[in-house]
């Protein structure tokens, strides 16, 4: 223990001889090691001791109006500002902190608010899920319905094609058996109007005879003196020594044979006329009478073919200029001095 009138610097003196001697490298003893940095920087510049340390310790306890001084001593302006340093930036970093925290606080409800929103959202979004897929099991059901539907209407449609072919295939072939009976009563219809134009045509014919033969005065009175109608026996009476019988037959079978004395009266002899009537005259006809006509002729007879109708074909206006075959017809005489001339006859009567 040292009094408070000793002087430290001596009693450190004193106490490091006996104690604090470095070691053979010259460093200080680990005792001196464990004190505080600045104190064992102050202590190694006064040379204190431990037990120095441990006594000075316990006067500042007991004296603290000391430590402002020994601060003052030991510690520099920089270490003596240290605190108040130390203070305004724990100010300042309290202040951070607090701005830290508000902005944190901030973020938190920013972030609590957007989670709020996303919540919202991400309820709406599940709710738009639900029923988009509620939505998709009711298109989906649709789907397999109208699938199904369309597999029935498939059906129909095919069942349908098929009993439409099906009566298409009956329907042609009762069309065609229609279109068969049809063409078998046109034929049969072309052929009975045939027939019945072959009979009018004859009826007509027949008619036209009769109406010749009623009228051979009227028609042939101004080409022959008393023209009259021979009759088929006259005909084999007088052709019976003078030709076969095929061409008696062949001249009797014309349809009007009429004989007349020629004009004028002081020339002698005999005109015999064959005609054939038709109501139209065609080629068949004048040949006919032509060929009649050149049998009479074998029998030595002036003869003159004469066709008669109400009509007559271009061929057979031809045929007859060629044949030298008269044409009787709505009451006149055409052809007739060509005939009469190629017949062999001289008399040529104006019409």
């Amino acid at each position: 223990m040292f009094t408070h009138g000793e002087s430290l610097i001596s009693r450190g003196e004193r106490k490091n001889k006996e104690r604090s001697i470095p070691d053979k490298s010259g460093a200080p003893s680990p005792h001196y090691r464990r004190i505080h940095p600045l104190a064992a920087s102050i202590i190694q510049a006064v040379a204190f001791t431990v037990n120095d340390i441990q006594d000075l310790l316990r006067l500042l306890r007991e004296q603290p109006e000391w430590l402002g001084e020994v601060r003052r001593v030991v510690f520099t302006e920089e270490l003596l500002a240290l605190p108040r340093e130390l203070a305004e930036s724990q100010r300042r970093t309290d202040e951070r902190f607090a701005e830290l925290a508000e902005a944190i606080r901030q973020l938190t409800l920013r972030f609590e608010e957007a989670q709020r929103r996303n919540d919202e959202r991400f309820a709406e979004l599940a709710e738009f899920q639900r029923r988009a897929e509620a939505r998709f099991a009711e298109l989906a059901e649709f789907q397999r319905r109208a699938e199904a539907r369309f597999a029935e209407l498939t059906e129909a449609i095919k069942q349908l094609t098929l009993r439409f072919e099906e009566a298409q295939r009956r329907n042609d072939e009762r069309f065609a058996e229609l279109a068969e009976a049809i063409r078998q009563l046109t034929l049969r219809f072309e052929d009975a109007q045939r027939r019945n134009d072959n009979q009018f045509a004859d009826i007509r014919g027949k008619l036209l005879e009769i109406e010749y033969r009623n009228k051979v005065g009227a028609i042939f009175g101004g080409r022959l003196r008393k023209p009259r109608v021979v009759d088929a026996g006259d005909v084999w009476d007088i052709l019976r020594n003078r030709l076969d019988e095929a061409e008696i037959r062949r001249i009797v079978d014309a349809d009007l044979i009429v004989r007349g004395g020629l004009l004028p009266a002081q020339d002698e002899g005999e005109l015999w006329l064959v005609v054939e009537v038709s109501s139209v005259i065609d080629r068949n006809d004048v040949a006919r009478a032509a060929e009649r006509a050149a049998l009479l002729r074998k029998a030595d007879l002036l003869v003159v073919p004469v066709v008669a109708g109400q009509r007559l074909t271009q061929g057979a206006v031809t045929l007859a200029g060629e044949f030298g075959v008269a044409v009787a017809r709505n009451g006149g005489l055409d052809g007739w001095d060509k005939a009469l001339t190629k017949a062999g006859g001289s008399y040529s009567a104006s019409e």
